[in-house]
């Protein structure tokens, strides 16, 4: 890349993080005036409401300037006349104030079509269209390449776009359960019709006919019903429909159906018919399987008015649960370490604090105003600083020597850009800080 292109490429990529970082800026001032501190956190409430804090208590607001470039946006902002400044702090001026609502309604008409998106009924509409659209795409290859696991996959794929429909009407309509028995039923007769057709190619065999359409409309199937999958299962745990989750388990299927039947027209491309037939009754299985465990499911929750879906849980969801109380767990055994905070009830009104979002128009404007589930991730994480013996549960709270050796593990990572960031600023005396004070910790471990 030449230098002309190379500094082209950065003009624009600092221009689009500094018209980002602006725009945040003017969200930031809508509701009255801040100093640079105040206007930095609304950066930092970005990442902490969506539970990273490691870095922010590894590092001082201070060394983010050269990533924010909060200093640069300002004095650009009040050059344009959008910004004007009160001392140490800075307010919008008329045309700022058009502006920053301009941008908040942005947000908000964001945050109304990514809730429209996340209920069950607008999920049920996305699976009717999905489905009729993949069935119009695979039944006709199967038709043409005589697969009998593509016909399979595609007569299910039908089916699903019915079910998706009547999914809509049990949601809108309050009838969920009864739609769910249907899908479940429905599942069965698939799973046994495709078996049947399966078993009978054993003793009529056939060979398929493979070209590249069939193994577009496989291929296509299986990336469509992979990210449809996803989003049924998520939504599906969200609002509790067990109908979207019987959906997202066909979805899965789907996947796994379309990767056996290309490599069931990849065998038959090869003359290996057979492969094509174990294809068939494999799919059949897999249905028939969902179908089954669905059934079960139903009758042990008939009779009750919540059905348990922790077994359903995604596992990327789950992970990043625990990665949030991980945070959260470590950044409060740091303010006690910090001598931040000294008892309890510090302890936690720091914390509830630090995550009370109420002050911050675009998270406002995003509806994540709110604190969610953090008050109940606050008392399990401090629940296992205790568990973990890694604070001392008395009247004056104190880090233990094995909290005060997690802490020092969990800074050994970022240790190079710490020192780094303390030299660059001037502070070598703050590094040498941290350094005695984990040392003085060892020692005294070593003596203890």
């Amino acid at each position: 890349m030449s230098k002309k292109t190379t500094k082209y490429v950065e003009s624009i990529r600092d221009r689009h993080r500094g018209h980002n970082n602006e725009d945040m800026v003017l969200m930031s001032l809508s509701d009255g005036a801040k100093n640079q501190d105040e206007i930095r956190e609304n950066f930092f409430a970005f990442a902490r409401r969506f539970g990273v804090l490691a870095p922010l208590y590894q590092y001082k607001p201070e060394q983010y300037q050269d990533f924010i470039r909060l200093t640069q946006d300002l004095e650009k902002l009040t050059a344009r006349g959008l910004v004007k400044r009160k001392g140490d702090k800075y307010a919008l001026t008329e045309a700022g104030h058009q502006q920053a609502n301009e941008q908040l309604l942005h947000v908000r008409q964001a945050a109304d079509l990514a809730r429209n998106l996340l209920q069950p009924k607008t999920v049920s509409k996305v699976g009717v269209a999905v489905h009729l659209a993949l069935a119009a795409i695979k039944l006709p290859a199967a038709l043409l390449s005589g697969s009998i696991g593509l016909f399979n996959d595609s007569a299910d794929t039908l089916l699903d776009g019915v079910s998706s429909l009547m999914v809509y009407y049990g949601i809108r309509f309050n009838r969920e359960r009864i739609v769910n028995i249907v899908l479940v039923l429905m599942m069965l007769l698939t799973g046994s019709i495709g078996m049947f057709k399966a078993v009978q190619r054993f003793f009529i065999p056939q060979e398929p006919v493979t070209d590249w359409f069939t193994f577009f409309a496989s291929i296509l199937s299986a990336l469509v019903c992979l990210g449809l999958g996803f989003y049924q299962r998520y939504v599906g745990l969200k609002s509790g429909s067990m109908a979207l989750i019987t959906q997202s388990i066909d979805s899965r299927n789907h996947v796994i159906v379309a990767a056996t039947v290309i490599s069931g027209l990849i065998a038959s491309a090869l003359h290996f018919t057979l492969l094509d037939t174990l294809v068939g009754v494999f799919v059949a299985g897999l249905i028939l399987k969902s179908g089954i465990d669905l059934a079960i499911e139903l009758i042990r929750s008939r009779g009750s008015n919540k059905t348990d879906l922790s077994r359903y849980d995604m596992v990327l969801a789950k992970r990043y649960q625990e990665f949030r109380q991980t945070q959260l767990r470590d950044w409060m055994l740091y303010l006690v370490d910090a001598g931040r905070v000294k008892t309890r009830r510090e302890l936690l009104s720091e914390t509830s604090q630090a995550f009370d979002f109420e002050a911050y128009p675009v998270l406002k404007a995003f509806g994540l105003g709110g604190q969610g589930r953090m008050v109940e991730l606050i008392t399990q994480s401090l629940a296992e600083l205790f568990e973990r013996n890694w604070l001392s549960d008395g009247e004056i709270l104190e880090v233990t020597i094995s909290g005060k050796e997690h802490l020092r593990q969990q800074a050994r990572g970022p240790r190079r850009a710490m020192r780094s960031s303390f030299i660059e600023e001037g502070s070598h005396d703050r590094w040498q800080a941290f350094t005695s004070r984990h040392q003085d910790d060892k020692r005294k471990e070593q003596l203890g």
